[in-house]
């Protein structure tokens, strides 16, 4: 739908299809989602692993949907060509029929992958582990990646090639959801304690993309950090709602003040707003306020809402 909430068009009336924030193609001309079907109970039956879903791609007018894997993956991102997509899986865990991976009290060994949509090619890029992210560079030419252990994992950058790898961070602590910068020169990423530790370093940091430079912009644990277009600031997820940071620290506003809980917080495409989710008025609807937390308004009218995402167009139709 239009950002004034008219032009609504169903695009597929699957009532499984799950969007994320990362479904639409930059080029506009794809959209990335989860479904479970009935033809895709052969891979959900071989491959049982909790969070995992099949996925499919569509024109952003509805049409041609098809799968795109033969096994189900818990996350994905398009590159900037939209050429490729990057996406999270445990499909090759040898222990992937592990019982208590199964009932969910053990997580499975993921890794991050890339598979290119004009040719079918798929690569792994990290080794099996826990804690796995990844993120493309502007450039299209580095992915940042996290993964390591329950306990603790680190930030990495790796050329497209995977020849090329850089360890950015070196500690005890679980480094997770790495985020570049517009301009691909800094590194944004949250740094949480491992369960039953301490961590007083914990916190949301930005890095210089060779490692140098790292400092903490924020004591928040949060779920996670994006930019801001103009590369000035950074909107934090956390539980009690989302906040807006200077990416030198020095500043954070609260941008969702007095709304009980806010999710999937984004920038839209030309930064001057954040849009979120939120139940505080009894469903959940869309919102949008200002970046100093003013003018809060509802998108979606009586249209509920699960998942939303942005139009990357938007800001170029402007």
């Amino acid at each position: 739908m239009n950002s004034d909430t008219t032009g609504g068009k169903l695009l597929t009336p699957d009532p499984s299809a799950q969007l994320r924030a990362s479904s639409w193609s930059p080029d506009g001309k794809k959209i990335a989602f989860f479904a479970q079907r009935r033809e895709d109970s052969d891979i959900l039956s071989k491959y049982r692993t909790p969070l995992h879903y099949p996925l499919y791609v569509m024109d952003a007018a509805g049409g041609d949907r098809k799968r795109l894997l033969d096994f189900p993956v818990s996350s994905f991102e398009w590159s900037p060509d939209s050429r490729q997509l990057l996406y999270i899986s445990a499909y090759e865990d040898p222990n992937h029929d592990d019982p208590s991976v199964l009932r969910g009290t053990k997580a499975p060994m993921s890794a991050i992958y890339v598979l290119n949509l004009q040719t079918g090619e798929q690569r792994r890029l990290s080794s099996f582990g826990q804690n796995c992210s990844g993120a493309w560079s502007p450039d299209g030419t580095q992915l940042a990646l996290s993964f390591g252990t329950d306990q603790y994992s680190d930030i990495f950058t790796v050329s497209l090639d995977g020849k090329h790898t850089r360890r950015l961070t070196d500690s005890k602590s679980i480094n997770i959801r790495p985020a570049w910068s517009p301009d691909g020169k800094a590194l944004a990423y949250v740094s949480v304690a491992a369960p039953g530790a301490e961590d007083g370093s914990a916190g949301v940091y930005v890095t210089n993309a060779d490692g140098t430079n790292k400092r903490r912009v924020s004591s928040m644990i949060a779920f996670g950090a994006a930019w801001s277009p103009d590369g000035k600031s950074l909107l934090l997820q956390w539980a009690g709602g989302a906040s807006l940071a200077d990416a030198d620290g020095k500043k954070t506003i609260n941008v969702t003040p007095g709304i009980g809980r806010s999710m999937d917080a984004v920038f839209t495409p030309d930064g001057q707003e954040v849009m979120f989710r939120s139940d505080h008025e009894g469903e959940w609807y869309l919102f949008a306020v200002n970046l100093n937390g003013s003018n809060l308004r509802k998108i979606t009218g009586n249209l509920s809402a699960s998942m939303f995402c942005l139009s990357p167009l938007l800001s170029r139709e402007k």
